[in-house]
């Protein structure tokens, strides 16, 4: 078995709790305001990461004075920063266009990784990443049975959410190399969450007293799957493997994610997802086969180098 096969499985895992969040976003915006659909969830995560640390000790956060700005720039990166544009955006585009927008984010890594972290890539590589990129274009244009209008507000704020999430990775990769999943995740996403304070008002407590049971069980599953899990498997995979590499498999979550619709929310499904859903994988999987450089894979020197990656595995 291949060193990189526990990876692949784990952002498959990722893919599918991401994908599903599509959906659990959709559903809670029926009820609550983007900022305080961001709020509630990253409470739950807190409360369950605050858990964490509480009963292991080596989770805690503990990083140098020089790391601490990378650690900052990660909470303020990948929660308010992609989540605050992503549900503003949601909410006024359709699921399609909004999962097409998101995906963007692998393209903006690669160039974001090539100019600053020395990642290079083969001509397999991009045209894996144009492939799984066209088969979102059909994921997003191809059925046209979406019922939710999409606004230029919406496009243009839903458009920070993958330049966030770029800034996120390109800031996280030198950290995730050498330090644990476990302490880059619970550090950044506890700063990013006091980040969200200044969106606190009234609104908010009464918006969430008035949450439905089935709104509560979307929040859990967006707190504790999609952002406690998702994160942790996402930061471990960064420190084991490139990041435009890691950052490609975000091509799958539109396709969980329209098919997660199809069968929750009973949204058409229509014959191009199947071919786009060929694209998608069929570009993932070129994309992976692409050999990297070894100068650009600090994540590939023997585990002794990274001591501290064992406490997730």
């Amino acid at each position: 078995m291949s060193r990189r096969t526990p990876v692949y499985v784990m952002l498959g895992v990722l893919s599918l709790l991401w994908g599903f969040a599509f959906v659990g976003i959709k559903e809670v915006l029926a009820e609550l305001s983007p900022s305080t659909l961001t709020i509630l969830r990253f409470a739950v995560a807190d409360v369950a990461l605050i858990g964490i640390i509480a009963v292991w000790p080596a989770a805690r956060p503990r990083f140098s004075r020089a790391d601490l700005w990378r650690l900052i720039g990660l909470g303020v990166t990948g929660v308010p920063g992609y989540h605050l544009a992503l549900n503003w955006g949601e909410q006024r585009t359709s699921a399609s266009v909004a999962s097409l927008i998101v995906a963007t984010a692998p393209v903006m890594v690669a160039l974001g990784s090539a100019a600053l972290l020395g990642e290079r890539g083969t001509a397999r590589r991009w045209i894996g990443i144009a492939l799984a990129f066209g088969g979102v274009a059909v994921l997003a244009f191809g059925d046209g049975s979406s019922e939710t209008s999409t606004s230029l507000a919406g496009i243009l704020v839903s458009l920070i959410a993958p330049l966030m999430w770029a800034a996120y990775v390109i800031i996280g990769k030198p950290l995730a190399d050498r330090e644990s999943a476990v302490r880059v995740t619970t550090g950044s996403m506890l700063i990013g969450s006091l980040c969200l304070l200044p969106f606190v008002s009234g609104a908010t407590f009464r918006e969430i007293g008035a949450l439905s049971g089935g709104g509560w069980a979307w929040m859990i599953q967006l707190g504790l799957g999609s952002s406690v899990l998702g994160y942790f498997i996402f930061v471990w995979a960064l420190g084991r493997m490139e990041a435009v590499k890691v950052s490609v498999f975000l091509y799958a979550v539109p396709v969980v994610a329209l098919i997660s619709a199809w069968a929750i929310l009973d949204e058409p499904l229509g014959p191009s997802l199947v071919f786009a859903a060929v694209m998608v994988i069929a570009g993932v999987i070129l994309a992976q086969q692409d050999k990297p450089r070894e100068s650009a894979l600090p994540s590939e020197e023997p585990q002794a180098v990274h001591p501290a990656r064992s406490e997730l595995t």
